[in-house]
C-alpha cells in the first residue's frame, strides 16, 4: 500500500504568475496623462495672475507619490521575492490621496497580485474586487478601451469571476484585434479555468503571430500541449523558450516538468537544478526536485529539499504534501500525518493530502475513525480516483468489516478490471467474508503484480 500519486510537481503556468505579467505590463502606455488638444481661446488668452510654486514640502509630496506608485506598478509582475515590497510601494502610492482614477484602479490590481503572491487571500480579494468596480467606471461601452478591459478581465479573473473575465478578453480582442496581452489572457484562463487546450492553443498561435518571440505565449502554449499529451511539440516550444529566456527560471521549470512526463528524470533533474542556479530561493524549483528526488528513491534529499522550500514558503500546499509523501516512505507516520494536515489547512480542496493522511492513520494503527472521515472528504473531493477506493477498502479491512471494504474494491475495478491492488484487496476482504471465490481474485492479482500482497503484509493485513 502506497500513498497516492507519489509527488505532486508544482505547475508552474500558474494563473497568479501570468495574471500578474498580463496586469502590469506595458504600462507606459496609461502612466502619463492623454495628450489634450489645444484651447480655442489659446490665441487670446485673459490675462492670469502667475501661478504660486508650489512648496517644497508639496513637491517632496508629490514625487514621493510619483516614485511610490512607478515602484507599485514598473517592470513585470509582483513575484514573491518582490512582492512584500510593490504590496507596500502600492499602498503608500494609494495612501497619498494623489493618484489618478486609472492610477488607483492599477494599483489596486497590482497589490492584488502581490498580496496573492503573499498568500493573503482576504485581502487581494478586496483588492480585485475594488479594481473591478473602478475598471466599471472608467470603461466607456460605447467606446471601450482594450487595454482597460484587458486589465478588468485580469481582476474579474483573480476574483474568481471567470465567465465575466473572458467576455471582457473577447471584448478587449474585438477592440484590439492586435491585441497579443488580451490573447494570451484568455488563452490562460482557457486552459488553466476551463482545461479548454485546444482553444487555449488557438489563443498562443495568435500570440506567436503578432509577437514571435513572446516567452509567456511558449510557456504557455508547451504547457497546454503537454496537457494535451503532445509532448514533441510542448518540447520544441519549451526549448526554443529556454533559448530566448536561458535566465528565466519558471521556463526551465516548465521544461522540467515535460521532461518528467517524457521519463526523462535526470532531464528534469538538470532543468531544476539550473533554475535553482539562476535563484536558489525557488521554492517550485525545490518542490520539483524533491518529487525526482522521490522518483529515485532519496527520500532523505527529498526530505531536505522539501524543508528548504517550506522555510521559504510556509503557505505552499504541495510542499507540506510532498514532505509528508517522503516521510510516510520512510515510515514517519506522525510526521506525515501532521505535514498532510498542513497542506489540507492551507488547501482544504487538496483530495490527495485527506487521502494519504487517512491512509496513515490507518497504517499507524491509531485514529481509525479519523482516517475514515479523511477518506470520505477524499471521496468527495476525488470521486473517481482508484487510489482513494483502495485507501477506503484498506480501512474497512482494518475496521473488520470485509462487506465494506468488499464495496470500496468492487467499486475500483468497476472501472480498471485488472487493478492489481484492488483484486488482492477484493480477495481478502471475500476471503474474511468465507467466500472461497478470494484465493482465486489474490491469485490473478499476483499474476499482475507478484508484489501486491506485501502491500497488505508489511501494514498487518495478509
Amino acid at each position: 500500500m502506497s500513498a497516492s500519486n507519489k509527488f505532486l510537481v508544482f505547475a508552474v503556468v500558474f494563473l497568479v504568475a501570468v495574471i500578474g505579467y498580463l496586469a502590469v505590463n506595458h504600462l507606459s502606455r496609461t502612466s502619463a496623462p492623454a495628450p489634450q488638444p489645444p484651447s480655442p481661446a489659446a490665441a487670446t488668452p485673459a490675462p492670469v495672475a502667475p501661478a504660486a510654486a508650489p512648496t517644497t514640502d508639496t513637491a517632496a509630496d508629490e514625487a514621493a507619490t510619483k516614485q511610490a506608485f512607478a515602484d507599485c506598478v514598473s517592470g513585470l509582475f509582483p513575484t514573491q521575492a518582490d512582492a512584500e515590497s510593490r504590496a507596500a510601494a502600492c499602498s503608500k502610492a494609494l495612501q497619498s490621496r494623489q493618484l489618478r482614477p486609472e492610477e488607483i484602479a492599477l494599483a489596486r490590481l497590482t497589490r492584488g497580485i502581490a498580496r496573492t503572491a503573499l498568500g493573503d487571500k482576504a485581502l487581494a480579494g478586496e483588492d480585485y474586487i475594488d479594481a473591478v468596480q473602478r475598471y466599471d467606471r472608467l470603461i466607456d461601452p460605447s467606446n471601450p478601451n482594450s487595454l482597460a478591459l484587458f486589465r478588468r478581465a485580469v481582476a474579474l479573473d483573480a476574483s474568481g469571476q471567470t465567465d465575466k473575465a473572458l467576455d471582457d478578453y473577447s471584448a478587449a480582442i474585438k477592440a484590439d484585434p492586435k491585441s497579443s496581452l488580451a490573447f494570451l489572457g484568455r488563452g490562460v484562463l482557457l486552459a488553466v479555468r476551463k482545461r479548454a487546450y485546444d482553444r487555449a492553443i488557438e489563443d498562443f498561435d495568435k500570440v506567436l503571430v503578432i509577437e514571435p518571440d513572446n516567452v509567456e505565449a511558449l510557456l504557455s502554449r508547451g504547457d497546454a500541449f503537454a496537457q494535451l499529451g503532445d509532448l514533441g511539440r510542448a518540447m520544441a516550444d519549451l526549448n526554443r523558450a529556454v533559448a530566448l529566456a536561458p535566465d528565466k527560471p519558471t521556463v526551465l521549470v516548465t521544461r522540467g516538468q515535460v521532461e518528467s512526463r517524457r521519463g526523462n528524470v535526470a532531464g528534469a533533474a538538470r532543468d531544476y537544478e539550473a533554475a535553482l542556479k539562476l535563484d536558489p530561493r525557488y521554492a517550485d524549483a525545490m518542490i520539483n526536485l524533491a518529487a525526482v528526488r522521490s522518483m529515485q528513491g532519496q527520500s532523505g534529499a527529498a526530505i531536505e529539499l522539501l524543508d528548504q522550500a517550506i522555510a521559504i514558503d510556509r503557505r505552499n500546499p504541495l510542499a507540506f504534501y510532498n514532505r509528508g509523501y517522503a516521510e510516510f516512505a520512510q515510515k514517519q507516520y506522525d510526521k506525515a500525518i501532521a505535514d498532510y494536515s498542513s497542506a489540507i489547512e492551507i488547501e482544504p480542496r487538496l483530495g490527495l493530502a485527506y487521502n494519504n493522511r487517512a491512509l496513515s492513520r490507518a497504517i499507524a494503527g491509531r485514529d481509525l475513525v479519523a482516517a475514515l472521515a479523511d477518506s470520505d472528504q477524499a471521496l468527495k473531493l476525488l470521486p473517481l480516483n482508484l487510489e482513494v477506493r483502495d485507501t477506503r477498502g484498506f480501512i474497512y479491512l482494518k475496521l473488520g468489516d470485509p462487506a465494506l471494504a468488499l464495496n470500496e474494491y468492487n467499486a475500483a475495478m468497476t472501472i480498471d478490471p485488472n487493478r492489481a491492488l484492488s483484486l488482492y484487496g477484493r480477495g481478502l476482504a471475500r476471503i474474511r467474508m468465507g467466500d472461497a471465490a478470494g484465493k482465486g481474485d489474490q491469485e490473478a492479482a499476483l499474476t499482475i503484480n507478484p508484489e501486491v500482497a506485501n502491500d497488505f503484509a508489511i501494514y498487518g493485513l495478509k
